[in-house]
């Protein structure tokens, strides 16, 4: 038995004629009756009976149409589910995104994606990249949006763009009333840093090249918002993605300063397991942040 079968079967009992079965199935006759006949072998039991130019159903033919109506019925609910699947009715998104990308990116980043797909189903897990790779790597979440480069061949970028990143210094810093320093000057103070593997550091040193091999660090922090706090004091001064100093630049409690005929750019990279089934959600989320962020 198959599925034409037994759509064969269904359409018959309903027409009462192998000619009508025929045109809407789109079969010959010879193929319906082989349809028909292939059934009654497999269940053992007579399924029509011709009465007045017309087949209707046996005792077996009735129980066997209850039983094949409801097959049809879940696979035409198969088949709607599916395509609300599809439309983006409903699904499951799982990001993963490294700190200052879950902190200052992706809150306003969610917010218009969720407005425009009000029923997609979305979680966020933030740490550091090599958690957010281990957890691509496990399968436990779709997509990841990371700022450091990722070791593993089996994940693979699906899409990246880049964030500008600024010198910030306290307004009672001397660099505070300059528009912009040499980069030799950076030496002369004293810098508040993330974490050793940072994003932020590597495009510091391939910005600065032996220059950042002589800066000064008085403090190494885990954060954005412990490196801000610290040079908001005048401890020194740092370098952190424009996007999370838009709140300090407003209320005037930091400065950005420009370093002569440097621009430092942050790559962001948008990652997932090399061979993964991309569901809808996650093209549309993919497509999304391409609008987002042209090239």
């Amino acid at each position: 038995m198959d599925i034409h079968q037994l759509k064969t079967f269904i359409t018959l009992a309903r027409t009462s004629h192998f000619s009508r079965a025929a045109e809407e199935l789109f079969l010959t006759q010879p193929a319906v009756s082989m349809h028909i006949k292939a059934l009654e072998e497999y269940y053992q039991a007579p399924l029509f009976q011709r009465i007045d130019q017309r087949y209707v159903l046996t005792e077996p033919g009735k129980i066997l149409y209850e039983y094949a109506e409801k097959v049809f019925n879940v696979i035409n609910e198969a088949k709607r589910s599916l395509a609300g699947f599809n439309q983006l009715d409903f699904g499951s998104l799982f990001i993963g995104a490294s700190s200052n990308i879950g902190v200052y990116v992706l809150p306003k980043l969610l917010g218009e994606f969720k407005g425009l797909h009000p029923k997609i189903e979305i979680k966020v897990s933030i740490g550091p990249t090599y958690l957010i790779e281990s957890k691509i790597l496990a399968n436990e979440i779709d997509i990841g949006i990371v700022e450091a480069p990722t070791r593993s061949a089996e994940i693979v970028d699906a899409f990246h763009w880049e964030e500008k990143l600024s010198l910030i210094v306290s307004p009672r810093h001397p660099w505070a009333k300059a528009n912009k320093i040499d980069p030799a000057q950076l030496s002369d103070e004293f810098f508040i840093v993330g974490e050793k593997g940072s994003g932020t550091r590597k495009v510091m040193a391939d910005a600065l090249g032996e220059i950042a091999n002589k800066l000064r660090v008085l403090l190494e922090l885990g954060s954005t918002e412990a490196a801000k706090k610290a040079v908001e004091e005048n401890l020194g001064v740092s370098v952190v993605m424009d996007c999370s100093v838009t709140r300090e630049l407003k209320q005037k409690t930091l400065k950005t300063v420009a370093i002569s005929e440097t621009d430092l750019k942050k790559r962001i990279n948008v990652i997932h397991l090399k061979g993964k089934y991309c569901t809808p959600a996650f093209n549309e989320f993919v497509r999304f942040l391409h609008r987002a962020y042209p090239a």
